[in-house]
């Protein structure tokens, strides 16, 4: 039998620079060379090991060329080529000529075959007709559309967009020609608005921080903070673990692929963008010094390879950031993104630039991709934000790659229920290590960049991409003052911090309280400033429902972002105080996660609802009125009684008028499912005791509902009065909330 000798297998797999591949038989493994793997976007340990496994990569449309070519193997040809798709390690089918030998026994059967695999777009061309289209990819990953043309009886290829390309460009053009020519040219420079107010302001933070500086000499945070004083825009850092998807939710924002992705070499360094009238890039020097790029050299691999040499031992003046202006970027005015260090370049050198810039950044949007749990590392690089700014905010990255769950045809899991579970799951991590809610937007960024163009599509609005810009909007109002103000608030945090940890003494620390009064004097002036919301809380700023309205929607803004649970859920006016509650519903298990939820997110092991039996009560509490399982006791006082789900409710005659006299009656119902929950309520036993008491309708799984997909529930109220009415039942208290449990 014919073997690979370790010569072979050295030699190939080690210095091959053309795209080979190798198969023994009768073993029938297979051997890729290091360039054929790379056209392939495939890895060592992700690249087929046999024969079989690489059939699998052919394309369902081509199998039938795989059968021809498992036929050849064990007849007689010896060489043989074949034209069709391979699936690629990005995700993409493309073309590949395979062009084989085969070797073989005296007795015909195939001993090994070499041969090579070469993208095919030569090959496409040799069999197409004139004014056929083919799609490919370039090396930053824009699509191009190929059209084969015949020119002087040659066969070629023209790119269909260029035209096009520069169709928009003349547009663009003209209209800036006629926005200039036409535009009325001001007699005198006008001045921005509170220009004088800001000025006093920053001024004054100015002055606080070099009294702070000149007790806490050589505070790195207080300089940056000092420096980031003459930034006129809000700047919202971008951070998370490598390979979170960083860079692709940049490139995404600027409409092209700029800013590597998949790569180390920028890790150290921040890139700051912002959308502006000139494309352009600025390198700034740890020297002091600062270059401005040529804009027809901005391009991904520039950028790489400028950054690269920062790394360089021998370059003692390194870069210490990037600024692009990008016309056209989905980046609204006032607004300047900053792509942070990832979390494994803390280590070395990016652990200096991550505190360095840290500072600086109003606002953090941490980037976590689908499928992917927080991690210890994720707390860890989260710690170090957040003893610098408490803005944060979460996206949810590469949603793409989620797909639904089918079985036997039929859709087991969803790919939508599997994002929401997702953030879910973040917001209750989040929760349990920050102590507060957050907001998380789930985004794919590689469907916002393929669609960047194409705005009214399908696609583009489903990337999500636009819910984070609308989600900043309201930052982009009195930009400069807000952008004062939390840079003000983060002064304090610093100085109040080093007093409350007792750092300082004497002197100095007389000297720091009164540089803490000041701020407080500074922010508080700022309240009166138009945009500015008090407290300078970035998620009221965004989200400010009337909380004093009594009607579901107002209820379901509020219910996402309510900290005190209890609270609130006692606070009906249907309770009127009282401390005594029945839960029911057409399924327990949303019953019993209510019941959690007021129990303090009680852990499910101490739930005895698998052990109870369907048909049992349960109740919390030192009062029961009936033969029940007992749970634990929430709080003295609290008596939370539980029923069967509808159907396993006895044919015994329950008094329903007198036990809820007793008890106040507080129906599940679950908000994804409201037609179907109203439904139940209607053939439930219960029904007649709810004309004549005050009830509470009890919303669950309100986490999948946010103010971006508000129309989903606003016919709700109408569905709920109509059947209040044909019921003939007393309005409920409407509560709504998540029906997560924290562990």
């Amino acid at each position: 039998m014919i073997k690979l000798s370790e010569w072979e297998r050295e030699n190939f797999a080690a210095s091959s620079h053309t795209p080979e591949l190798t198969v023994i038989f009768p073993s029938r493994e297979i051997y890729f060379s290091p360039e054929l793997l790379h056209i392939m976007r495939l890895t060592a340990d992700t690249c087929p090991k046999t024969l079989d496994q690489w059939y699998e990569l052919c394309h369902p449309e081509d199998h039938a060329k795989t059968s021809q070519l498992e036929r050849i193997i064990y007849g007689h040809e010896n060489y043989f080529s074949l034209t069709r798709k391979l699936y690629c390690g990005d995700g993409y089918y493309r073309n590949f000529r395979l062009d084989i030998a085969i070797q073989r026994y005296p007795d015909g059967r195939p001993a090994k075959i070499t041969g090579s695999e070469t993208l095919a777009l030569s090959a496409w061309l040799d069999s197409a007709d004139e004014g056929d289209l083919i799609e490919c990819r370039d090396d930053n990953g824009r699509v191009k559309v190929l059209e084969a043309v015949r020119v002087q009886g040659v066969m070629t290829l023209k790119d269909t967009g260029e035209i096009d390309d520069m169709r928009r460009e003349n547009e663009r053009l003209r209209r800036e020609i006629q926005r200039r020519i036409f535009a009325a040219q001001p007699d005198t420079v006008t001045l921005p608005e509170n220009y004088e107010k800001e000025t006093a302001i920053r001024s004054s933070i100015n002055d606080t921080i070099n009294a702070a500086l000149n007790v806490l000499t050589g505070n790195n945070q207080l300089k940056a903070l000092r420096r980031s004083l003459d930034e006129t825009a809000i700047t919202i850092g971008i951070a998370g673990l490598t390979s979170s998807g960083k860079s692709s939710f940049m490139n995404a924002l600027l409409g092209e692929r700029i800013i590597p992705e998949q790569t180390r070499a920028t890790t150290n360094i921040p890139i700051l963008c912002r959308e502006g009238e000139y494309r352009a890039a600025k390198v700034y020097y740890q020297d002091g010094r600062s270059e401005l790029i040529d804009s027809r050299k901005l391009t991904a691999g520039y950028v790489k390879n400028i950054a690269s040499e920062s790394h360089n031992p021998e370059n003692r003046a390194g870069i210490s950031r990037i600024e692009l202006t990008i016309p056209g970027a989905l980046i609204p005015e006032g607004i300047c993104f900053v792509d942070t260090p990832g979390f494994d370049a803390l280590a070395g050198s990016g652990g200096a630039a991550l505190r360095n810039i840290l500072p600086e950044l109003d606002m953090m949007i941490y980037i976590t991709p689908v499928r992917a749990r927080l991690k210890g590392a994720d707390y860890e690089y989260l710690t170090a934000i957040t003893r610098m700014n408490d803005k944060i905010a979460f996206v949810l990255s590469q949603i793409d790659l989620e797909r639904d769950d089918t079985e036997a045809g039929r859709v087991i899991h969803s790919a939508h229920d599997k994002i929401l579970a997702d953030i879910q799951a973040i917001r209750r991590d989040v929760r349990k290590f920050l102590g507060r809610d957050v907001d998380v937007i789930p985004v794919s960024a590689k469907t916002a960049l393929e669609n960047f163009y194409s705005r009214k599509s399908e696609q583009w609005v489903n990337s999500n991409i636009e819910d984070v810009i609308k989600y900043i909007m309201p930052l982009t109002e009195n930009t400069y003052t807000r952008a004062l103000m939390l840079r003000a608030g983060r002064v304090l945090k610093i100085v109040q911090g080093v007093i409350d940890r007792r750092e300082v003494s004497g002197s100095s620390r007389w000297r720091l309280q009164d540089v803490a009064e000041k701020l407080r004097v500074i922010l508080r002036s700022g309240e009166s400033l138009p945009g500015i919301p008090k407290g300078y809380s970035f998620a009221e700023s965004v989200i400010t429902p009337d909380n004093n309205s009594k009607n579901l929607l107002s209820s379901l803004l509020t219910s996402m972002r309510e900290r005190e649970f209890r609270t609130k859920f006692y606070g009906l006016d249907a309770l009127n105080g009282s401390r005594r509650i029945i839960l029911l519903g057409a399924e327990r298990h949303q019953s019993m996660k209510l019941f959690s939820r007021l129990a303090h997110n009680l852990m499910s092991e101490y739930l005895p609802e698998g052990e109870a039996s369907a048909r049992e009560w349960l109740c919390s509490g030192y009062t029961v009125p009936f033969g029940c399982v007992m749970l634990p006791v929430i709080t003295p006082g609290d008596t939370v009684l539980i029923a069967p789900s509808n159907a396993n409710i006895t044919a015994k005659n329950y008094d329903w008028h007198k036990l809820f006299r007793d008890y106040v009656p507080v129906v599940s119902v679950d908000l994804a499912r409201v037609d179907s929950g109203l439904s139940d309520l209607a053939n439930s036993p219960y029904i007649t005791g709810l004309a004549l008491s005050s009830w509470v309708l009890a919303f669950g799984n309100a986490g999948m509902f946010d103010t971006r997909q508000i129309d989903l529930v606003s016919q709700v109220p109408k569905r709920v009065n109509e059947f209040i009415e044909i019921n003939g039942l007393k309005p409920p208290d409407f509560f709504i909330y998540e029906n997560y449990k924290i562990f």
